[in-house]
């Protein structure tokens, strides 16, 4: 190594430009130490014709190679250069400093290639406008196909992702949205306008199987047709793929055999796009997404919040390592967020109590136990002799360590008893999650046994298990032909899969992960219009048949206080040399794909079992405390403890003292680890402008949360009988309220007293900027808008 710390720095360089490509030998593609008219370049980059298109500024690797931005930019000044990489061998920084919509430089893992930074260069002649110069309105592709629309959430959700990637440069966004909330089509309508502004030419979007590939290529297809998107596996071998500006690839098909970096180079794509992105960012995946250099946009359900309930600072005073692999696998910080906050968030509960909706439904949920479950479920565990030996077993070893063919049996002739049935009266469309291949496989045959071709096994050990699941996706409306009315998976079926009509989901395995069950409950949320004829019938909830109290688990048993555990090292290592990854992306156990260890023979328990309870529970509007347990549904909790605790805020709670709420909640409640809540926090969580003591009586049940309209009407009301507005008056003030609440970027030219906000076609309505003249006392009424909450609580979440 050598003892000049510059020295090994260009040491990394010099990989990392060889690792792009970059022939170091070859002085037509690489110079080194190049003096110009400001000083000497360490490394220029030139591109085929013999032109300077890079300055790279070298640094020692205990520096910080950002600082040597201003130093850089004079030598590529002086050399014409558009481009500026700065590095220090461990970490790069990349600058189109020519761009007036690139300020600053940017970070990246990897260095781009020659081909790359020549297509940049040819990217600048004819640089992009800006995201939000292409309006988004719920209309927006109803051009491409007449009952495309766009609900509200999905335009705001665009809108937001615009004016941060805009006005903030920010180039990292996390969706966190409800599974059967549309995130395929408001993806379908993101890329669009990406691609249409030129912010992007090629598009990466990445899944975790080949039948979700399939799925959104579908949806793809009629969005965007003339950016011709195909699926890589397929579109690599037919030629398709140089002719494409939308790729659709699972995360496998990338890494086989690194073909990400044989087939691509690090800024090929400019967006890029991960499904279930707490998924696809970890282990080797995690190489794939941070090989291209690209705008990032997440999405998923539910994010791995491994930062939650955690101290940082302490954390990282007492133990760097394990912030470091905390912040590595936490999906909020790969995206570039805080913890708990997304870029965007629409939860289930968001979505069954929008105005405009509701656009998903809530489970009835059967708790059904048989005599084995229960005790399996008790501490003590399921005690029993067979072949004259004793056991004992918990729910998680059923079907793993002991086989129960009378409990399987119970289980079915249970779900075939309870199951929703559809208008028809058959049975509705259902997916039965089994413990594993085996265990799917029996409880296929006893369905059939029971009611013959009623159920299918789709697993990925089953030949064209991708065609049947499309077959089975097929809903009742578009003339459904199979027979088979329950679909028995393991975890093929759990994430990604749009089944619209589906009405039943049984769990016959037990779930101790809630982002595994969230995501298998989001199969049944989707809302659904059975027709028959001129008949309508509503799809209202879906039956969620629970035979090992997952529900009652994650209600009454899960910590949600508990920080999630890393995974252990050995144990990963465990998992990825004896387990098997189909290209589908499922996970399946060794011993049933020929590991070199026979499997253990299994008892097989041959009593009778029986059922022992049975309990219905309707799921209410707010859900389940799995749905909530975000950072809303721990400041409600934490908030109800600390007013139990605390006499004298139960005392200003009596009396709606609102000023001393504040006081108590300011002082003793905000701002404490673990949550360290806040206001701002509170405001952008909830997604409504309003005060500390309302979030408390909200919490605690006493007052409903104000929506952000009821907001907005009663400062304009109190403002109106403040300087007793005529009706012309107050609606000026209603229509400035209304836009200041919904964008950050008229509120702040509001604050700043720029009029041009009244430009806006609202405004015309009105009568434009000469109406305004004559509004007698609009300065004082718009100072005192300016010190309402509503503006005050805005500003927290701008």
């Amino acid at each position: 190594m050598p003892n000049n710390p510059e020295a090994f720095s260009r040491v990394l360089i010099d990989h990392a430009l060889e690792d792009s490509e970059w022939n170091l030998l070859d002085h037509r593609q690489v110079r080194f130490e190049y003096h110009t008219g400001s000083g000497r370049a360490d490394y220029l980059l030139l591109d085929s014709a013999g032109r300077v298109l890079c300055v790279l500024e070298a640094k020692r690797e205990d520096l910080d190679p950002y600082d040597a931005k201003e130093q850089a930019r004079g030598y590529a000044e002086n050399l014409n250069a558009p481009f500026i990489i700065l590095s220090n061998g461990r970490e790069h920084w990349f600058w189109n400093y020519e761009r007036a919509d690139q300020r600053d430089a940017y970070r990246i893992e990897k260095l781009p290639s020659r081909q790359d930074i020549e297509r940049l260069r040819l990217k600048n002649l004819q640089p992009p406008r800006p995201l939000q110069t292409e309006i988004i309105k719920p209309e927006y592709l109803r051009h491409l196909k007449h009952d495309l629309i766009l609900r509200r959430y999905q335009v705001n959700s665009m809108d937001e992702i615009a004016r941060q990637f805009d006005e903030k440069g920010k180039r990292k966004f996390l969706l966190e949205m409800a599974t059967g909330t549309g995130k395929t089509l408001l993806c379908a309508a993101l890329i669009r306008r990406f691609l249409i502004t030129r912010n992007a030419e090629r598009v990466l979007f990445i899944v975790d199987r080949i039948e979700l590939a399939k799925q959104t290529i579908e949806d793809f297809a009629v969005v965007l047709p003339e950016f011709k998107p195909v699926i890589y596996k397929t579109a690599r071998r037919s030629g398709e793929l140089l002719g494409s500006s939308v790729v659709v690839a699972t995360i496998q098909s990338l890494m086989t055999d690194r073909r990400y970096r044989r087939e691509f180079t690090p800024f090929y794509f400019d967006l890029v796009i991960n499904d279930e992105a707490h998924r696809s960012i970890y282990g080797d995946a995690r190489e794939v997404v941070q090989f291209f250099q690209a705008t990032r946009i997440g999405l998923t359900a539910t994010p791995k919040a491994y930062l939650k309930n955690i101290n940082i600072d302490q954390l990282g005073q007492e133990n760097p390592k394990a912030l470091e692999a905390r912040q590595l696998r936490d999906t909020y910080h790969y995206f570039g967020c805080k913890p708990g906050f997304p870029t965007f968030r629409y939860d289930i509960i968001d979505a069954v109590k929008d105005p405009e909706g509701p656009f998903l439904c809530l489970p009835k949920i059967f708790d059904l136990r048989s005599n084995i479950t229960t005790q399996s479920l008790a501490e003590s565990g399921w005690t029993v002799v067979i072949n004259e030996q004793e056991d004992n077993y918990k729910i998680r070893d059923l079907e793993r360590k002991v086989f129960t063919p009378d409990r399987n049996r119970l289980m079915c002739e249970a779900f075939l008893r309870e199951a929703q049935r559809d208008p028809t009266g058959a049975p509705g469309k259902s997916i039965v999650f089994a413990v594993n291949q085996t265990h799917a496989t029996n409880l296929t045959k006893i369905f059939n046994t029971l009611q013959p071709g009623i159920a299918l096994t789709i697993t990925s050990r089953i030949p064209e298990a991708a065609s049947l699941a499309k077959e089975f996706r097929k809903n009742f409306n578009e003339g459904y032909k199979r027979t088979e009315r329950i679909a028995v998976s393991v975890d093929m079926l759990s994430t990604g899969y749009n089944c619209k009509d589906l009405l039943n989901i049984g769990l016959m395995r037990p779930i101790f992960s809630p982002t595994e069950y969230i995501q298998i409950k989001g199969r049944g949320t989707r809302r659904f219009t059975f027709k028959i004829g001129n008949t309508e019938y509503a799809k209202e909830k879906y039956f969620l048949l629970d035979f090992c109290a997952v529900a009652d688990y994650f209600e009454d048993n899960y910590d949600y206080t508990v920080p999630l555990k890393l995974p252990h090292p050995a144990e990963a290592a465990k998992k990825k040399t004896g387990n098997r990854v189909t290209e589908a992306g499922v996970r399946e156990e060794s011993p049933e794909y020929g590991s070199t260890f026979p499997p253990r023979e299994i008892p097989v328990w041959t009593g009778v079992d029986t059922l022992v309870s049975q309990e219905v529970r309707i799921v209410g509007p707010d859900g389940e405390k799995v749905d909530v347990m975000t950072f809303r549904g721990g400041y409600e909790r934490d908030i109800q403890l600390f007013v139990d605790k605390t006499p004298e805020l139960q005392d200003a709670i009596e009396a709606e003292d609102d000023d001393a709420i504040e006081t108590i909640v300011n002082e003793r409640f905000y701002n404490k680890p673990e949550m360290f809540y806040s206001p701002d926090k509170l405001v952008l969580s909830y997604g409504v402008p309003a005060t500390t003591p309302a979030f408390v009586y909200n919490a605690i049940g006493k007052k409903s949360l104000p929506t952000k309209d009821e907001i907005v009407n009663d400062t304009v009301d109190s403002i109106s009988a403040r300087f007793d507005l005529r009706y012309n008056e107050q609606k000026w003030v209603n229509a400035t309220a209304q836009l200041l609440a919904e964008d950050t970027h008229a509120l702040s030219q509001f604050l700043k007293g720029d009029m041009t906000i009244f430009t806006a076609s609202q405004f015309n309505q009105l009568g434009g900027i000469t109406a305004l003249s004559r509004f007698e006392h609009r300065d004082e009424v718009f100072e005192a808008l300016r010190q309402s909450s509503l503006i005050r609580q805005t500003l927290l979440a701008a």
